[in-house]
């Protein structure tokens, strides 16, 4: 490793050359750097992060840029003028666009009003307190989902493991919140300064939890210790209270969605695409605990549906009951019968199945979700997806609905829609693997037989196996992932020295080697793929894994993980980056990064990461190559290109 002095002027200059070429471009009014470079320590592997805004009539080529200069890669995205100021001015206050700016650096500015508008709303002031409020909202709302996944797991499936796993990305969004309450703008490693405001809290459900034995007894006082933790902020809810007290009535879902200005643009069907996760388990989490009221209250799916379904709606009228139930113990009232809980989602899916099957809109009705009798609970929503017509008009994707006292979550498609969703899925796949084990609840269309002959991928797990060109396409992916995530460990590893951090981004990178493992022999990935790695190769992630959960968390061991990972990479290096080497191989001269994405017909960041990992390892060379910004440029700036050399005495 080059010294960390060396590696910092080198990233320096590559900043100063940048600037220096396109301050040339007319057509560039500005330039910001964000990521390690400005706000924390760069190393060796780091990339530079950079925004371009360009005059209101700018033409880019292309709205993404890969370039180099002096050895450094760059991440580079240009934006017309206006469409900058929407984004910096639109951004709020906490959120990830916010701390993106805030935590950036203005390189230059031809233009005042840019200088102005990001003077005034990329800083690290106190936040507002509407806008703290409003994020506290967003990071609960996108932290639940884990918090419930995780009791599953402990309560239900009895499985430590994936408890602990899911416990961690819980921590990440307990952190983000306590950095946010302290009127903090959370950069992307928000456990750090956690720590400092809270380090009670935050050393019992992080530091102990990584460093210990992760028994039940463990698993347990955590889960207890979050669910406190939560109960003692429920504040963060606030939102929600005021505008259920406001309304002084039942409000549905999709109102205190639609009212707490959740959604986002619509797209070309006119469907609101939420960008954020909604409220419901919010909503529902208040519920449970008694704060608030729930009943149902009527909805049609689409706009000229005859039959109406159920939907979840809230209402907040006792103050002091409300009171008394945030002094309740976490989850007591829970039973976890799982026998009764079974049998009353299952009524509840038969029913909630015959009414959506009398609506002529609706052609199919796909159940998403695994509803044995082992894997449900009092806090199971079972996920529906509905097929529509083509032509069906409907106000949103997704609805939760509620039947019998169950939730349900569904989404929506039309036909045409869905048929490209399955034709575009790649065996292998996420989305694959819920396919292949869903059933077909109902059918009147051709597409799909409840019998599970279908025309498609539903319901049929003989379609786990995964054909060779998918195969090779989901291993490039999950390759170029890891090779990401290890650069981030290595980081903390040896310029942060922080075990604990290190160690969990080594679980982020243990689970996309899973999936690698499983894909190399064939199969697909399921949710718990680490399971499936193990089956296969138990030496190797007994090695960087397994064995290493339960023990406190040393330099000796990390390193020793860190090298493991780094040689399983290079020992299965054709076959993880094969569609990619095939292409170089085959052009027999360089080709730019550009041309690589236009040969996979993708810009996806994939093909990037792994070209920058097999050129440090001097499998492939990299070169540049100039490239212009905008189709009325007269000057150039660089972009990496690639050499492959199939004789490469490294293979």
């Amino acid at each position: 490793m080059q010294s960390q002095d060396v590696i910092e002027e080198q990233y320096r200059e590559a900043v100063e050359l940048l600037v220096e070429k396109v301050q040339k471009d007319p057509y560039i009014l500005a330039a910001i750097v964000a990521g390690s470079f400005s706000y924390a320590q760069v190393w060796e592997k780091s990339d530079l992060d950079v925004e371009l805004i360009g005059r209101d009539a700018i033409r880019p080529t292309q709205s993404f840029f890969s370039l180099v200069e002096n050895g450094v890669n760059i991440h580079a995205n240009i934006s017309p003028r206006n469409a900058f100021k929407q984004a910096i001015e639109s951004a709020q206050q906490g959120s990830f666009m916010h701390s993106y700016f805030s935590h950036s650096t203005l390189l230059f500015s031809h233009d005042a009003t840019i200088q102005e508008w990001y003077d005034k709303n990329a800083n690290l002031d106190n936040i507002g307190e509407r806008d703290k409020q409003l994020q506290l909202l967003n990071v609960i709302a996108s932290t639940l989902p884990s918090l419930i996944y995780a009791e599953k797991q402990f309560y239900v499936n009895k499985d430590c493991l994936t408890a602990f796993l899911s416990i961690l990305n819980v921590v990440q969004g307990l952190a983000r919140l306590e950095v946010l309450l302290n009127n903090e703008i959370p950069a992307r490693e928000v456990i750090q300064p956690a720590l400092r405001y809270n380090p009670d809290f935050f050393n019992s459900v992080y530091t102990d939890l990584i460093n210990s034995e992760k028994t039940e007894a463990v698993i347990q006082d955590v889960l207890d210790a979050i669910n406190v933790y939560l109960d003692e902020r429920q504040f963060i809810f606030q939102p929600i209270l005021e505008y259920l007290i406001e309304q002084k009535a039942p409000r549905t879902n999709t109102e205190l969605n639609a009212d707490l200005g959740r959604g986002s643009p619509r797209d070309s069907d006119g469907v609101p695409e939420f960008d954020e996760d909604p409220l419901d388990l919010a909503c529902q989490w208040l519920a449970w605990r008694g704060i608030i009221r729930q009943v149902s209250m009527p909805v049609k799916l689409t706009a000229k549906s005859q039959i109406a379904v159920e939907e979840p709606a809230y209402y907040y009228d006792d103050p002091v009951g409300a009171s008394c139930a945030r002094d309740d113990p976490v989850g007591a009232s829970f039973t976890r019968d799982s026998e009764d809980i079974h049998a009353r989602i299952h009524h509840a899916l038969d029913n909630l199945t015959d009414t959506l099957e009398e609506d002529m809109y609706i052609l199919a009705a796909v159940l998403t979700s695994n509803l044995a009798e082992d894997n449900v609970w009092e806090k199971t929503t079972p996920h529906i997806t509905l097929i529509l017509r083509d032509g069906t008009r409907f106000k949103q994707k997704e609805y939760q609905l509620i039947e019998d006292g169950i939730p349900f979550r569904v989404q929506l498609y039309t036909r045409s829609n869905y048929r490209k969703l399955l034709e575009g899925t790649l065996q292998g796949s996420a989305l694959h693997s819920i396919l292949a084990e869903s059933r077909v609840l109902f059918s009147k269309d051709s597409l799909f037989s409840v019998d599970g002959n279908a025309n498609v991928p539903v319901g049929d797990p003989s379609c786990l196996q995964v054909g060779e060109r998918d195969k090779h396409s989901q291993l490039l992916n999950a390759a170029a992932m890891v090779t990401a995530i290890l650069a981030k460990a290595e980081k903390w590893f040896h310029l942060k020295r922080d075990m604990d951090y290190t160690f969990l981004y080594l679980t982020y990178a243990v689970r996309e080697l899973a999936r690698i493992e499983v894909l190399l022999h064939g199969e697909t990935p399921r949710r718990k793929v680490i399971y499936q790695a193990l089956a296969h190769n138990p030496s190797f992630f007994n090695a960087v894994f397994t064995d290493l959960i339960d023990k406190q968390k040393d330099e000796t061991m990390l390193r020793d993980a860190l090298e493991r990972i780094d040689a399983y990479l290079e020992d299965n290096l054709q076959a993880l980056f094969k569609p990619l080497l095939d292409f170089l191989e085959e052009s027999g001269e360089e080709r730019t990064i550009t041309d690589i994405y236009t040969h996979f017909g993708s810009r996806q960041l994939a093909f990037e990461l792994a070209c920058e990992w097999l050129a440090q390892k001097e499998v492939i060379e990299q070169f540049s190559a100039p490239i212009r910004l905008t189709k009325d440029s007269q000057t150039s700036v660089e972009e990496p290109a690639y050499y492959f050399d199939a004789n490469n005495p490294f293979l």
